[in-house]
């Protein structure tokens, strides 16, 4: 045999020695990758789970904050509002079902975005300025259960979140659908000026025509909006028993209602039977009024001040309850007493007023005359801050005392 025969044959020989000897090892190394595969994965998991808790955490802190912030109204009875609502939340959205906590002592509040944040009862001493909420949920821990080496055998964390009330808006939406003529308590300055604070008056309707109209000091009327339609009676009184939809902002013109739902037939008996509902009273009718769609207020003692109302020092619940809170205070257009002329019938807004409802609203039978005022509205005029549902702010067209619940961190 020649020798480059045998060195061929040497060499196929160590080949082949040498790929034996690798025999297995492309199943260690397979092992060994698929272990790790299985620890990233694992280690993926529980970071996953990890986080799942804390969006949990951050979504009830900020809808518990949110909440809060919306009960805010520069009183006592505020305060503790705030502090029930920020602990109840969990429930009303289902957050108890990922153990999400949050305890009354966790419920602070501020004067100052960035200042010092104190307990309840602070704030209740001197709720005056408190405008934010802060909120901090009781921790949360989360079992590593393929990376406890790695992690720790528990994760825990809580999570908080701020919010409060914004600057004053002046587009105001969900507006109760009729507009009050005040007189102007300080004719010396420039611009409207309210009322004093808590001033007690007797609100009385007044029945629009088709080109003119004349409103004197305390005078109500039916505003133009786009659900009343046909003639205009059912949606009075729903309108009367809920809020509008509509939008509108300071200084624009508010279209008053010439017919047929501010006339003496669809106008006095509706706004009374809708705005009963706020007393638990509910009138028969083409309104379809029930306390499911229109509940009452959860305070329905008559002939109480603003202040009585707001510190809960007088209370008489409704039956069967709960009620809904701030259903007595009516947010409304005002504008100025007058004469006025076009199609349609319109005057300014001067300032967005907020009434507190101290009584049941009466009608007089039979609504006899034109204008004889013969539905009537005792309210006390308020004039503190005030946290509603829909609105927004523009630049330069002033500012109210009404604002809207704000997340701010």
């Amino acid at each position: 045999m020649s020798n480059s025969r045998l060195n061929q044959m040497r060499l196929k020989n160590k080949q082949a020695n040498r790929h034996a000897n690798e025999r297995g090892s492309v199943m260690i190394m397979t092992a060994i990758l698929m272990a790790g595969i299985v620890l990233a994965v694992g280690l993926c998991i529980d970071v996953a789970r990890m986080y799942m808790v804390r969006t949990e955490l951050q979504n009830a802190a900020d809808a518990a904050a949110l909440a809060a912030a919306r009960e805010l109204d520069s009183g006592a009875g505020g305060i503790q509002d705030a502090v029930t609502r920020a602990t109840t939340i969990i429930n009303n959205y289902g957050f108890n079902h990922a153990a999400v906590n949050i305890s009354a002592t966790n419920v602070q509040f501020a004067i100052n975005l960035n200042g010092s944040y104190v307990s309840a009862a602070t704030a209740a001493a001197n709720p005056t300025n408190y405008r934010f909420v802060k909120v901090t949920t009781q921790s949360a821990s989360t079992p590593m259960l393929f990376s406890a080496r790695v992690l720790g055998a528990n994760h825990t964390e809580s999570r908080n979140a701020v919010a409060g009330m914004s600057v004053g808006i002046n587009t105001i939406c969900d507006f109760f659908p009729f507009a009050v003529a005040l007189k102007d308590s300080d004719t010396t300055d420039v611009g409207f000026t309210p009322p004093a604070p808590n001033t007690v008056m007797t609100l009385n309707f007044v029945q629009g025509n088709g080109s003119s109209m004349t409103l004197k000091d305390k005078d109500y009327i039916i505003i133009e909006v786009p659900e009343i339609a046909g003639n205009g009676a059912k949606e009075t009184i729903q309108l009367a028993a809920g809020v509008t939809q509509a939008c509108l902002g300071l200084g624009q013109n508010v279209q008053f209602h010439a017919t047929p739902s501010s006339n003496q037939n669809n106008g006095p008996k509706q706004i009374v039977d809708g705005s009963s509902t706020r007393f638990n009273l509910y009138a028969n009718g083409p309104g379809n009024l029930n306390a499911t769609d229109f509940p009452p207020d959860t305070n329905i003692a008559q002939g109480i001040t603003f202040q009585q109302y707001d510190d809960r020092t007088v209370v008489t619940p409704p039956s069967p309850g709960p009620g809904q809170d701030q259903r007595r205070i009516l947010i409304v257009p005002i504008v100025a007493p007058g004469t006025y002329t076009g199609t349609p019938v319109s005057a300014p807004t001067l300032k967005f007023g907020a009434f507190f409802l101290k009584s049941l609203p009466t009608v007089d039978s039979p609504c006899s005359k034109v204008n004889d005022g013969c539905a009537h509205f005792q309210v006390e005029w308020i004039d503190e801050r005030l946290v509603i549902g829909r609105g927004s702010y523009t630049p330069g067209a002033g500012t109210t005392s009404l604002t809207l619940p704000v997340l701010y961190k």
